[in-house]
């Protein structure tokens, strides 16, 4: 697979190879790893960084040899929104957890991922850009390849990755037009998975514009977005301002959890949380990309139940 092709122009006779390679923005330590693998090429021949081309010169860099993962496949169900050599983006269904832990080793997004790598003739490490709470749904983008993560991740750091969210929360906001949430998040003391807002936590920035408010229900319809991808950050935030999402067993009430209970298929429990768009630049192509994800199922009654004024407990069981 190739990240680089190109023939070199008159304009640039005597360029390094390095300088060359700027616009793909790898790592020193990616550099290495491809010179040392013979993965930088002029004209067919393995180059040195800081070799020099000439006109007419063809200049080509490989994927580096890499092993695949050793996660077991597994046959979970995958919703592949977009696929191409470099990327992978799939619609998450909520109750999913991402990665294997310690205590979970199989039923993960992983496993999902590696069995359809397999279907497929592919082998690559299992490398998402960022994630997603097991309990909560939507787009998660995976890099098939070094250079690709490499870039992607470059682009979340500079916030060039916009990620859209639709939340329903407790309670009604009294503005109607985009406000941010700048509160620095942090581990709660003495727990290992609980956060809150806290002044010595990490920077932490939400976008929030209500886009529905279910008076009757008193509950409203939310689209966020992230600034910066703290550990249950959307959720943390809203309960800051006194506004959870419906269904948050961790940072919700239990009043209000018992009203709207969200049940999965499976038995377990999810919060109304989903990354419904997804933009940003393709890593090798550099194509504007946006992508979308429905609401699932569950959600989708879940908002109908709330506009409608009914008893939610009525449709969670459906």
């Amino acid at each position: 697979m190739l990240y680089f092709d190109r023939v070199i122009s008159k304009e640039e006779d005597g360029v390094m190879v390095k300088a060359l390679l700027g616009s793909l923005a790898l790592s020193k330590r990616l550099r290495r790893t491809l010179c040392a693998q013979g993965q930088i090429c002029v004209n067919g021949a393995p180059a040195y960084l800081t070799g020099r081309v000439r006109a007419g010169d063809r200049v080509t860099v490989e994927a580096p040899v890499e092993l695949g993962s050793s996660i077991e496949p597994e046959p979970i169900p995958l919703h592949v929104v977009f696929e191409d050599e470099h990327l992978l983006v799939v619609d998450k269904q909520a109750g999913l957890i991402v990665h294997p832990t310690a205590h979970e080793r199989r039923g993960t997004l992983a496993s999902a991922v590696m069995n359809h790598m397999r279907e497929r003739g592919e082998s690559y490490p299992f490398r998402p850009v960022h994630r997603l709470d097991r309990a909560t749904s939507g787009l998660l983008l995976i890099a098939k390849h070094k250079l690709a993560h490499e870039r992607l991740s470059r682009s979340l750091k500079k916030r060039a990755i916009s990620r859209q969210y639709t939340a329903f929360a407790s309670g009604a906001l009294a503005w109607r037009e985009e406000r941010t949430i700048d509160a620095a998040i942090g581990l709660l003391p003495g727990t290992c998975i609980k956060r809150a807002v806290y002044p010595y936590g990490k920077p932490a920035i939400t976008r929030l514009r209500v886009e529905r408010v279910y008076e009757a229900a008193g509950a409203m319809k939310l689209l966020v977005g992230l600034e910066t991808g703290r550990t249950h950050q959307i959720r943390v935030h809203l309960a800051h301002i006194g506004h959870p999402v419906l269904g948050d067993s961790l940072y919700g009430s239990p009043e209000m959890n018992e009203k709207f209970s969200i049940v999965l298929p499976d038995g377990r429990s999810r919060h109304a949380l989903h990354a419904h768009q997804l933009a940003f630049d393709h890593p090798v192509t550099n194509q504007a990309m946006t992508l979308y994800a429905p609401l699932p199922a569950e959600l989708q009654r879940l908002a109908a139940a709330l506009s409608e004024g009914v008893d939610w407990q009525s449709r969670a069981i459906q």
